[in-house]
């Protein structure tokens, strides 16, 4: 139980550090950061930041851990360390897996904050100060991180039913059709957490586990929802494509006659696909590579509406994650505006019924529209993890994927918010429980 060790590892140098006086009480001392355990004291707005609140933790091993005999000796810091977190609208805060606001915790909860980078500093002997890019409660933290660590008083329930769509699996790239009620979304299984057990998630037609240490390969569904819920999955069978090989939709035309997908090998190599067929009783054509789009690797494509000509991809021809534009008009593919591409990684674009592009930048989801690029956010007082966001075609549903923190692979599962007229959401959703009003 290696990040046991570095647990207490660095609780011992901590506890080293005041011992000797090495940490001069009067100005604070920048330290690594680290993940910081213990038990929640209090928590309390900030009045003098708005939107900010303050999180007091006694630094000290959870009790799980302090059962183990790889955490014994085990230091004693209880009543000696004390961390101020501070938490933020853009810290990530869950408790038993989903999003939680930091004041509906209860003090005496076990927690571990995971600082943003460079914000741990010690001040004086007892106390360190860190700005929390995550904040969980230590049973989602153990899930996640320490898969061998039993918690038997909070078992995992795994979900793996075929006739669903979100599993315990990774159900991820939604596209809604019409008013959402038609669904297209891909899938694969996850990596054991222990080494020897079942690869996790809903046994679905053409899903296959992963070999030689790759990750298992994706492929694609369709449902329909009427008045009994949501059809079976069906898988989305295209000839000519390997088993071995990655395949994920990305666009479908609104009559369902045609798609984009992206392909990958288990070389590297990714490229975009197009397929085809001549009524929806028919089967799909074998994809064919779209050499349009360019030199050099390209995915996530999606067209335009009203303008299907032009298709919007992913690449890293240009030394980072960027998005181009193909327009047969205009000549190579060409990159979109400064405002979109940055030097960070920007993927996963989808346009919206209004000709708004949703893409992410890292983990951001973002929209432009306008001109102007803003993030999209879940209602709540802190950060739900979002990405993949798609707006139906009617333009009432934003449908997003949201992970589960999983050790290997996280689990991704699929949500649908209302959208509003000026963008914002409302609460959201698993699909599986969603029905238009």
């Amino acid at each position: 139980m290696s990040r046991v060790l570095s647990f207490l590892s660095t609780v011992i140098l901590l506890s080293a550090l005041v011992a000797c006086d090495l940490v001069d009480p009067m100005r604070p001392s920048p330290q690594a950061d680290s993940e910081t355990f213990g038990n929640l004291l209090e928590a309390r707005l900030d009045p003098t930041q708005p939107g900010t609140w303050i999180a007091k933790i006694r630094v000290g091993v959870p009790r799980a851990l302090g059962r183990t005999d790889d955490a014994r000796p085990t230091p004693d810091v209880a009543g000696g360390i004390i961390a101020i977190v501070k938490v933020t609208a853009d810290t990530v805060v869950l408790v038993n897996d989903v999003p939680a606001a930091l004041m509906d915790i209860g003090p005496g909860t076990e927690v571990v904050a995971i600082p943003s980078p460079g914000t741990t500093t010690m001040y004086g002997e007892k106390e360190i100060h860190l700005e929390a890019a995550q904040l969980m409660d230590f049973v989602t933290y153990a899930r996640w991180k320490m898969p061998k660590l039993e918690l038997a008083d909070q078992p995992q329930a795994l979900v793996e039913d075929p006739a669903a769509i979100n599993s315990s699996g990774v159900e991820t790239a939604p596209i809604p059709l019409g008013d959402g009620s038609v669904l297209y979304f891909s899938a694969r299984l996850r990596p054991p957490e222990l080494q020897g057990s079942p690869w996790i998630g809903a046994r679905r037609q053409g899903q296959t586990e992963g070999v030689d240490g790759r990750q298992a390969a994706d492929r694609s569904y369709r449902t329909e929802l009427d008045a009994d819920g949501w059809s079976s999955p069906e898988l989305v069978e295209f000839p000519g494509i390997d088993e071995a090989h990655n395949s994920k939709i990305t666009w479908v035309r609104a009559d369902e006659l045609s798609c984009y997908l992206t392909i990958s090998d288990t070389e590297g190599a990714v490229w975009v696909a197009t397929s085809r067929r001549e009524a929806l009783t028919d089967p799909w054509s074998e994809p064919v590579p779209m050499d349009e789009m360019g030199e050099g690797d390209a995915y996530d494509a999606v067209a335009m509406p009203g303008a299907v000509e032009k298709t919007i991809f992913g690449t890293s021809r240009s030394g980072s994650g960027d998005l181009f534009m193909h327009d047969p008009a205009a000549g190579p593919a060409q990159p979109l505006q400064p405002e979109i591409n940055t030097g960070g990684l920007e993927w996963a674009p989808r346009v919206g019924p209004a000709g708004e592009l949703y893409f992410l930048r890292g983990d951001r989801q973002l929209r432009f529209q306008a001109g102007r690029v803003d993030e999209i956010r879940l209602p709540g007082p802190h950060r739900t993890l979002v990405v993949e966001a798609a707006a139906s075609p009617d333009g009432r549903w934003l449908f997003l994927t949201s992970p589960r923190f999983r050790p290997l692979d996280f689990d991704f599962d699929i949500l649908v918010a209302p959208l509003a007229a000026d963008g914002s959401l409302g609460e959201a959703v698993p699909v599986d429980e969603w029905r238009p009003r």
